[in-house]
């Protein structure tokens, strides 16, 4: 028996030896099951839930959230930049619109556009 596995699929041969030589016998069938497949499949299309993207999904009220929420829920927001979100809401009062962000010292407008769809008011 002659076992090649290519990319996820099995061919199995029978080799035989006879007195004028080797002989091939016909292919098997292939081992993986169509249930097997059918799983393989669902599995393909199920979505991947990774901590990343649970955090991508998160929306954050920047006039609620403390630090450590922002810095961990928004991305490009560290600890610091975090704090100074924090400060400028002691400071100013409430922000009215997510663009006030910008008024932050290290916080341009790529950071903003990355996470428009996750900051709440």
């Amino acid at each position: 028996m002659l076992n090649i596995t290519l990319k996820k699929l099995t061919i199995s041969l029978l080799i035989t030896a006879g007195a004028s030589g080797l002989a091939f016998a016909e292919p098997l069938a292939p081992k993986t099951t169509e249930h097997a497949i059918t799983k393989q499949a669902a599995a393909a299309q199920a979505p991947i839930t990774t901590q990343q993207e649970q955090t991508a999904l998160t929306r954050i009220s920047i006039n609620a959230a403390d630090a450590a929420t922002i810095a961990k829920h928004l991305v490009g927001i560290g600890p610091a930049k975090a704090e100074a979100i924090v400060s400028w809401r002691t400071t100013n009062g409430r922000f009215t619109e997510a663009e006030q962000l910008l008024q932050i010292k290290g916080i341009g407008q790529a950071t903003l556009n990355k996470n428009k769809n996750r900051i709440t008011l």
